[in-house]
């Protein structure tokens, strides 16, 4: 057995190790010095061992002690060991936590898997509706009517706004950001309801507006309006390029150089690395390759914007040539020509109804809008599919446009 001189003459050696005192008790010497008290038993036959302390801060007799209440628990067929972390969580679960440290450390997490946009979206979410709600406040003591309320809030605060709608989808947003993270602080044992979860339909999303074809009106005031544009040429570009081309804006924004082939007149849009889906980007929306050929006007834009841009991005942001353009600069610019109701992705609806009532196959046209087949394996390989045809349709819709100032 063990005692305090004996234990004060226990010297550290090259490899750790054990003296045993009784019932189980050791000390272990480690070889920096440090003693910690250990205690080894048996559960339902199988050898467990857990720590009691430090010596001296656990002195021999309160080692002694915690020995006896282990073995208590032994008696009642329960496992020291999972008592132990059973109290932990318990601990955790009683400790007050606000909801903006639980929401920074879910952010914390999420970020580094995140897109740069869902970033900002999410930050934005928590400086102006989150955290201004109930930001202070213990994540345990949150209700469903602190959420509804600050759904509501929400929703003034937006309408408010000039062209920015009536704050639904803003207010739903919010719930969602609020509900992943109260699934996270459950599985984090930091409480153990989610208050968001009853608030599913307590908010009714805005109906969607669908992309419209472009009046004849809107047709024919397109193109002065563009010449009288006090937007700057590299907006000017990307909304022509948008309208010949038949891409989406996001598609426009994040256009590459590498992407450009002049001689083959070709621009080729690759599948999303493993590395930019880890951050929830994409190249196009389905995440295929998108080959777009190139008309004679398309050329002469790209032409023109290598003195705008950088040496990668073919758009980059007015403000900063690192960064791409941010894909509502298209429609605010739209709508400072006079164009209030309509949206780069109009220009899409507007090539496919002319171009299907133009008689064109309308297979080229789905391939041109980069729409997914339902056949998944055909539509992997078909982005190849009549080139050359559809090459004559970009050149056909380009001239379709330019007529349009005739």
């Amino acid at each position: 057995m063990l005692n305090d001189t004996k234990i004060k003459q226990l010297k550290p050696r090259d490899k750790m190790y054990r003296v045993a005192d009784h019932s189980g008790l050791c000390l272990e010497v480690r070889t920096n010095g440090t003693k910690l008290w250990r205690f080894r038993y048996r559960f339902l036959g199988k050898a467990s061992m857990i720590s009691l302390g430090e010596y001296p801060i656990v002195s021999l007799a309160a080692a002694r002690q915690k020995v006896a209440d282990q073995k208590a628990l032994l008696d009642q067929n329960i496992d020291p060991s999972k008592f132990r972390q059973e109290e932990r969580e318990k601990a955790k679960l009683n400790s007050e936590m606000t909801f903006e440290q639980v929401a920074l450390e879910w952010y914390e997490e999420k970020q580094s898997r995140r897109s740069e946009s869902f970033r900002a979206t999410v930050k934005k979410s928590f400086e102006r509706d989150i955290f201004p709600a109930f930001g202070l406040k213990d994540i345990k003591q949150i209700t469903p009517y602190d959420i509804l309320k600050m759904q509501k809030t929400t929703i003034k605060r937006v309408t408010k706004q000039m062209n920015h709608g009536t704050g639904e989808s803003t207010a739903i947003r919010n719930r969602q950001i609020v509900n992943a993270i109260f699934n996270y602080a459950i599985a984090n044992l930091m409480c153990e309801s989610n208050p968001a979860i009853s608030l599913g339909q307590t908010v009714e999303r805005p109906s969607k507006q669908t992309a419209r074809p472009m009046t004849q009106d809107e047709m024919q005031r397109f193109l002065d309006a563009m010449r009288n544009s006090r937007s700057t040429e590299m907006v000017k570009n990307a909304i022509m390029l948008l309208l010949y081309s038949m891409m989406r804006s996001i598609e426009i924004c994040r256009l590459r150089w590498e992407w450009v082939d002049f001689d083959k007149r070709l621009i080729t849009i690759p599948p999303a690395t493993k590395e930019q889906l880890e951050q929830g980007e994409r190249n196009i929306k389905m995440n295929r390759t998108h080959l777009i050929p190139l008309s004679h006007q398309m050329i002469k834009i790209l032409e023109n914007q290598r003195m705008q841009s950088n040496d990668e991005l073919v758009f980059c942001s007015v403000f900063n040539k690192n960064k791409i353009m941010n894909k509502s600069t298209i429609n605010r610019a739209l709508a400072s020509m006079g164009f209030d109701s309509l949206t780069a992705h109009d220009f899409r609806a507007t090539a496919s109804t002319i171009l299907h009532e133009a008689g064109y196959n309308s297979e080229w046209i789905e391939l041109q809008l980069a729409h997914v087949d339902k056949n998944a394996v055909r539509g992997t390989y078909n982005h190849a599919q009549s080139l050359d045809d559809r090459r004559k349709m970009m050149q056909d819709w380009a001239d379709i446009v330019n007529s349009w100032k005739e």
